[in-house]
């Protein structure tokens, strides 16, 4: 496969666990849009979330790395980790463009995080610097989740291969709406559970409950 038709997805998060919501849809676009690649790509200081707590970024690479051990076509970058200052995703975005030239870059983002976005560093370079997925959340209808004062031109069913609808940001890149499956999994939900001394089955890969368990994560009280 040449570069020029190499299609690579970005799915970054601060994954404080990473858990089978993310798993499932890390697959779901992945084979719905036949990528050559996904990236998983915790934060490390990611400059939008609350102040409060979160597991060591080496914990959180480790939990992620065990959990798609062995999957083709998925692999986790630790670039925001080795990176000085917050995890901007202009500079994630640059950086993974740089070591894959040629390639077709898709943004995975949130609808909640989308909604937000004008607040995030030099956003209207990142809106111009790749096409963006819009990962759904329960009960969240995809315009409900664009930013006022963006503008986005509906364009049409253009999915790829999934279904949904396709809009035009401001600089002539894509946002893709798909229709996917949602797991109503959180990982504050996970985090709680774990303090109250209840069972992660079937919420989180089996790798995941194992390093919870034996690196004693998330036994203290949340803050924040």
């Amino acid at each position: 496969m040449d570069g020029r038709s190499r299609r690579i997805a970005i799915f970054g998060g601060t994954f404080d666990p990473f858990h089978n919501g993310h798993l499932r849809m890390a697959v779901e676009i992945l084979e719905g849009l036949s990528l050559h690649r996904l990236f998983l790509v915790p934060s490390a200081r990611p400059p939008h979330k609350p102040s409060r707590p979160m597991a060591p970024a080496e914990d959180r690479l480790a939990m992620v790395s065990a959990a798609v051990a062995g999957i083709e076509g998925i692999s986790v970058l630790d670039l925001e980790l080795r990176r000085e200052g917050p995890s901007y995703s202009l500079l994630t975005v640059r950086e993974v463009s740089d070591g894959n030239p040629g390639a077709d870059l898709l943004f995975l983002i949130g609808a909640d995080a989308f909604a937000e976005i004008a607040a995030w560093h030099r956003y209207r370079d990142l809106l111009a610097a790749c096409d963006f997925l819009l990962l759904p959340r329960p009960g969240i209808a995809p315009g409900a989740s664009f930013p006022p004062g963006i503008r986005i031109e509906p364009e049409g069913n253009r999915c790829y291969n999934l279904p949904g609808c396709s809009y035009r940001l401001p600089g002539g890149r894509r946002l893709l709406c798909p229709v996917l499956p949602v797991l109503d999994i959180s990982s504050r939900s996970i985090r709680e559970k774990v303090r109250r001394g209840r069972s992660l089955r079937g919420l989180v890969p089996l790798e995941v409950e194992r390093y919870i368990t034996d690196h004693g994560l998330y036994r203290g009280e949340e803050s924040g």
